[in-house]
Order: C-alpha cells, then structure tokens, then sequence
C-alpha cells in the first residue's frame, strides 16, 4: 500500500488492494445470527461466539458496529477470560479500522496472549494476522512482514485449512513494497489457487486486485486491465452490497486503463463521497489520492488540493506511510522540492519505529518456539541450511579433487 507510484493506475488499485488487508475474506460465509439474538443470548460462551462470528460481518460493511458488539459483550455478567478475549480482539479490530494503532495494538495484543496461553491455532492465527494488519497501516513494515509470515507458520497446523493462506496476500503485498516481484507473484498465484479451491470468491477477487497492483509496478497497463477485469468479475460472484465500493474501484481503473476518462472520475469522485460516508480514514486516504493523480493529468492545482487532503488527514491519524506516500507524490509528480526535509524526517521516524518494535518481535518469537508453535518449522530451516552447508562442502571437496588429478 505505501509504495511510490508513478501512474494513476498503480494508486487507483490501492484502494482495492487495502481492503485485501483488512479484511479475512476467506472466514466471509452466510451469516445465521442477527444482532437481535446475540443481545438476547444467556449463555455467555455462546454470545462470545455469536459475537465472533457477526464481527466478521461487520468488518467488511459496518464498522461502527464493531465496538457495539465488544460493548455489548463487556455488559455480561458471566464474563470468563474467552469472552474478555473476544471483546479484545473486536473492539482492537474497531480501533485499528478507524486509526486509534496504539490502543488497537494493546487490544490485539491482549486477544492473542489469551490464544497463545490457550493453545488456539486458529484464534492465534487469525490475530496474528491482525496484529500485521495493525503494522501495516501504522508505517512500520518490518513488524508487518513478521506477523503475517507468523501467522503462515502457525496456520499450517490451525484445524482451519484456510488458516494456511490466511495472510498470504498480505505477505505479497509487503513483498510488492520491497520490489521483490517474483515472490509476490508466487504467493499470489498460490493463494488464488487455494481460495478458487475454498470457492472464497472475495477472496480471488482481492488477489487479482493486488496482481493488478504488481502488474502496475512493473509498468504492464494491458495485465493490469485483464487482472482488474478478471477482480471484477469475481466480485460479481460474491454479495455485491459487501464488495459494492471496491468493485466500483476496479471499474473506475478499467475506465482509466481503456482511456474512458470521464467515466473514471465520476466514479473515483462517487467512490469518494461513499467513503466520507463510511468514515474510515486510510479508505478516505486512498479516495483523496485516487483524485490527486487523476487530476495530475489535467490539471495540476487541483491535484495539489487533494493531495493536501492526504496530507493532513494522514499526519492527523499517524499513517506514516500513507503521509510519507503523500509527500513523495508532492516531490516526485508536482516537483515540489520543498518537502524533501520533510521526507527525510518523516523516514526516519518510520525507522526508528521498526527498530523499536524488534523487542516485541524477538519476545514473541521466543514465545513460540518455547510453546511448540513454531519449533517444526526451526528444524524445517536448520535442516535446509545444514544441507546446503554439506552440498555445498561436498562440491568444493570434489571440485578440489579434480584439480588435483586434472580430471
């Protein structure tokens, strides 16, 4: 999400691409609770569950519900440490979505010490996985990187066989960001194949979203528009009131891409007025700078007014990487040289963000290796390495041989 574009194409895919991120579409399913029954319900084991199961609605359409379900599991009077933990993991949820990272983290964080202390693959995973999300938003990719390749580790022995791909469009993502294509090419290939298998149809459709991204970043309008295209109709195979805003995103970019360009700004501007609506600010982020480079186009003032607009609302909700995206477009695309010092700054922040959050990286890493979540996967590598250290020693052992008899 927080990579240097150069066209609008390549932005315009963000705002489908950000929604890959924050939301599990593989777990979507038909929903057979209401918010009436929940309230209802005596048991409290069972109301946690309902709750779990409605927030995973709620993400994708209905934000503000979120905190109303996890206050409404605070209100329970036989409240026990899985209900607390499922309380945490909504409402950290909540306040990830609507730009509050530091109490969303401490929330998060507080769900998956009850998953880790429980042994709970599949909760351990999921927030995890969140926890990623978390990063990812606030600018420090690094910590991103290690909680969704984590949260792959664990997935791989969560009874939830989608548990195993959860977080790898997130990972390619990241892997988009570094510029290492091929990898992201390879994750995204394998997560379409697993959900095509899972028939998570949202799912296929977010990926190919993020392979328009990747095609974009390696300057391919033509793959782009036919992974936009194929987004698009996935999305079609889905509950379209769900998906609404971004598969008017991949139209407004099949506009752009076929040279449609009053059809592209119609719908860019409707998607932005929609997303004000929705009240989401790293949504409304990717709305504003859909515009701003739209406009770079024809009309460079107007370009600036909405890139002021990512600025501002970026530094307001501390998305440092969208606000660094901000300032690089200014410097990059309306040569506005006066903002170097600020993007200097504004790295190094980001930076000494990731170096501060290695503790928290270490700490869990020891966490799992002493639980047995990820002691298989230590051996897996050693295993790997020690091979490669005698193949390679065995080489050089011939190798020298041969020199010496001249053979």
């Amino acid at each position: 999400m927080l990579i240097k574009r150069s066209s609008l194409g390549k932005k315009v895919v963000l705002a489908l691409s950000c929604f890959v991120i924050l939301c599990n579409p593989l777990s979507f399913g038909q929903n057979k609770y209401d918010f009436s029954s929940f309230k209802n319900e005596k048991n409290h084991l069972r109301k946690a569950k309902m709750a779990l199961e409605l927030s995973q609605e709620y993400v994708r359409y209905n934000i503000d519900s979120l905190k109303i379900l996890a206050e409404e599991l605070k209100k329970s009077k036989n409240k026990n440490t899985f209900t607390r933990a499922i309380s945490c993991r909504i409402l950290g949820i909540y306040e990830v979505r609507k730009g509050d990272f530091n109490n969303g983290i401490v929330l998060l964080k507080a769900a998956k010490n009850y998953s880790l202390s429980m042994q709970d693959l599949e909760f351990l995973t999921s927030d995890v996985n969140e926890l990623g999300n978390a990063y990812f938003l606030k600018g420090d990719f690094k910590t991103a990187e290690f909680y969704y390749k984590t949260s792959l580790d664990i997935g791989e022995d969560s009874p939830n066989e989608t548990d195993a791909f959860l977080a790898l469009v997130n990972l390619a993502r990241i892997h988009i960001l570094q510029k290492k294509y091929s990898e992201a090419k390879q994750e995204l290939e394998k997560y379409i194949f697993l959900a095509t298998k899972n028939e998570k149809w949202e799912a296929v459709a977010n990926a190919y979203a993020v392979f328009a991204d990747l095609a974009l970043e390696q300057k391919n309008n033509k793959l782009a528009k036919l992974y936009c295209e194929n987004s698009f109709s996935f999305s079609n195979k889905t509950m379209k009131s769900y998906f609404y805003l971004n598969a008017l995103t991949n139209k407004a970019i099949i506009f752009f891409l076929s040279n449609e360009k009053k059809q592209a700004l119609e719908l860019f501007q409707k998607i932005l007025r929609d997303r004000k609506t929705e009240n989401i600010p790293h949504k409304i982020f990717e709305a504003y700078f859909n515009l701003a480079d739209y406009f770079w186009y024809f009309d460079k003032l107007v370009s600036k007014t909405y890139i002021d607009s990512c600025t501002q609302l970026a530094k307001k909700q501390g998305l440092l990487g969208l606000e660094l995206e901000a300032i690089e477009f200014k410097i990059e695309k309306l040569k506005l040289i006066q903002f170097k010092d600020a993007k200097a700054k504004l790295e190094l922040k980001i930076r000494e963000l990731e170096n501060n959050n290695k503790k928290e990286r270490d700490k869990l890493r020891g966490e799992l290796i002493s639980g047995n979540f990820i002691e298989k996967k230590e051996i897996k590598n050693d295993s790997l390495i020690l091979f490669a250290f005698f193949s390679a020693l065995l080489f050089f052992m011939v190798l020298q041989i041969r020199k010496k008899t001249g053979k």
